[in-house]
């Protein structure tokens, strides 16, 4: 029997968190602002374009609980526990505000998301979504389609996505898109049209909003999205010319639209000069001695004035996924990079790549300055603001690690 998921998630990184006691699976891939892509019925879709997305972006892909690579749930039985579900889950995953993206269950998921934690979604895109009842145009029942009528409800053209089912029988497939589309209807069963009260509750995504179809989608009827405009004047519409259901694998190309909207939404971060006494936001920190003034922060990089006092040091610990960067102001730096030693005196720049191991020590005698700054920035304000006047070094280094920053052990015998 194969795997249905092996080859389609090859290169992600898996984390697996427990959320109310829930195992469920998260795949990440790529650099960049976060963007979260809610998968549909078939778990087995959407792979590839969150490939292209991840040149861009970092795309975090869960499961939905009973879904995928996700544990049964037998207690979520409708879409608001999902959503439920998904706002412990970035709670846990420290994420304060993503891109959303959905498509068909995961639109109607997204939505609802949305609709309930609209500060936490800086752009949303619902790529052929279920969720709004339409009169004009209704979706026809899953269980009325024969599974010799499913791949011409899939896409336009059946044999464009053939690659994405077995070519022989395969048990393992069946079994695992029978337990999702089970899942599906399970979810759905108290609203199998839609939810009757979304659609006077969308006023609340003002967030921009795109809306992205495939011209002939049989599924989801694309005369559906007509309903969603209605609701959302100011949301933008793509319809992907002979196309159908599976708009991304359908089409691939049709993946380059999200990345293109979401382009045009990233608000630009203000510009400006921060004085030399003063602190973007207003926000200072002490972390073990170290004062650090914050002197600008957005989603790609975040710089902040450090003062060290004499004696005063940054153990060895890696950034996964940060370059990092020192200006020397004043005083001089004992640099550890990768096991070996140097210093950095004023007007040096110390240069520290992602996943290099490197420690920062002042040695000197006396204080020193540095400005400092990471690209992207990640989680590493959140952090500062976690251990801000945090005392216990040990505690330090764990709120550090939930925050992927990671401390080398001490060298044997320190």
């Amino acid at each position: 029997m194969s795997d249905p998921l092996a080859n389609l998630t090859a290169g992600f990184h898996r984390q697996d968190l427990v959320v109310n006691g829930i195992r469920t699976a998260v795949l990440t891939l790529g650099q960049g602002p976060d963007l979260v892509f809610l998968h549909g019925t078939g778990t087995f879709t959407g792979f590839e374009a969150a490939r292209h997305w991840a040149a861009t972006h970092r795309v975090v892909i869960p499961f939905h609980p009973g879904f995928g690579l996700s544990d049964d749930a037998p207690g979520i039985t409708t879409i608001e526990d999902v959503v439920f579900h998904y706002m412990a889950l970035f709670d846990a995953l420290k994420m304060e505000q993503f891109a959303l993206a959905g498509f068909s269950l995961g639109g109607w998921i997204a939505a609802e998301f949305a609709v309930r934690q609209p500060g936490r979604v800086s752009g949303l895109v619902l790529i052929a979504p279920a969720g709004l009842i339409s009169e004009a145009a209704p979706a026809p029942a899953m269980t009325s389609i024969t599974p010799p009528e499913l791949p011409a409800y899939l896409a336009h053209d059946p044999a464009r996505i053939l690659p994405l089912f077995p070519a022989a029988p395969d048990p393992a497939f069946d079994a695992a898109l029978g337990r999702e589309v089970g899942g599906f209807l399970k979810l759905s069963a108290p609203h199998p049209d839609g939810n009757p009260d979304l659609a006077r509750r969308l006023w609340r995504l003002t967030m921009p909003v795109l809306l992205l179809w495939g011209a002939e989608d049989r599924l989801r009827p694309t005369g559906q999205a007509q309903d969603w405009l209605a609701q959302l004047p100011g949301a933008e519409l793509a319809l992907v010319p002979a196309t159908g259901h599976l708009v991304l694998e359908e089409t691939p190309e049709s993946a380059g639209l999200v990345t293109g909207f979401l382009a045009r939404t990233v608000p630009a971060m203000p510009g400006g000069i921060t004085a030399q006494s003063g602190a973007w936001d207003g926000v200072t920190w002490n972390i073990l001695g170290q004062t650090y003034t914050l002197k600008q922060a957005g989603p790609d990089s975040m710089a902040w004035h450090a003062i060290f006092p004499a004696d005063t040091f940054v153990p060895p610990h890696v950034h996964p996924d940060q370059d990092e960067f020192i200006w020397v102001l004043s005083g001089e730096y004992t640099i550890r990079l990768n096991g070996a030693e140097q210093k950095a005196r004023p007007g040096d720049l110390v240069v520290m790549p992602r996943g290099i191991p490197h420690g920062i020590f002042n040695l000197s005698g006396s204080e020193a300055t540095c400005l400092f700054w990471v690209a992207p920035t990640r989680d590493l304000r959140a952090l500062f603001e976690a251990i801000h006047q945090v005392p216990d070094p040990a505690e330090v280094v764990r709120l550090a690690a939930l925050h992927n920053i990671h401390f080398l052990p001490p060298p044997a015998g320190a």
